[in-house]
């Protein structure tokens, strides 16, 4: 993270990352899904790398990557640039103190189920070329759990749908 300029950037800084619990369908801390690029970056200031991706229908969106935090977030620009989604690799980072990087997937079903989650979509992608990597996607939630050599290596979380075309933004 960049040098927090004044003692409020410090302090709004410093309570943002104590609170490393992932909301589902919301966001963590004081990040949200539907905040602007702008309005992220004034809570945790400029990103240590950006990315604009270009999908394969021609929309686009800007990634935003937080090295020390070990987060990135995406911006889409079908929905006007606003938090889409946000990616969770630093084991700091827990839904509910049970599920986070490190997590060994022998005990995902168990957790999975003290989460009361939805029954997910199990993928092995070595498939296709990425040998020991596989993708548990929770469509109800909006959350993919990614795993890499038997553990948990990513949580990727998107906001709710209240259906196949409007998006349940947090308050």
């Amino acid at each position: 993270m960049k040098h927090q300029n004044t003692i409020f950037e410090q302090i709004i800084y410093t309570t943002i990352m104590s609170d490393t619990d992932i909301k589902i369908g919301i966001g963590f801390s004081q990040i949200k899904f539907g905040m602007t690029e702008a309005q992220v970056r004034e809570l945790l200031d400029e990103p240590d790398e950006t990315e604009e991706m270009r999908f394969d229908d021609g929309g686009c969106a800007n990634i935003y990557y937080y090295d020390e935090l070990g987060i990135s977030l995406s911006f889409e620009e079908e929905e006007d640039y606003r938090l889409m989604e946000i990616s969770f690799e630093d084991e700091e980072f827990s839904i509910k103190n049970l599920l986070h990087v490190g997590v060994a997937k022998n005990d995902l079903p168990e957790i999975f189920k003290k989460l009361g989650l939805s029954e997910p979509e199990h993928e092995d992608l070595a498939g296709e070329g990425y040998e020991g990597k596989e993708l548990y996607t929770f469509d109800d939630e909006n959350l993919n759990i990614w795993v890499d050599e038997g553990e948990v290596s990513s949580i990727q979380i998107g906001p709710l749908w209240k259906d196949d075309e409007t998006i349940s933004w947090p308050n």
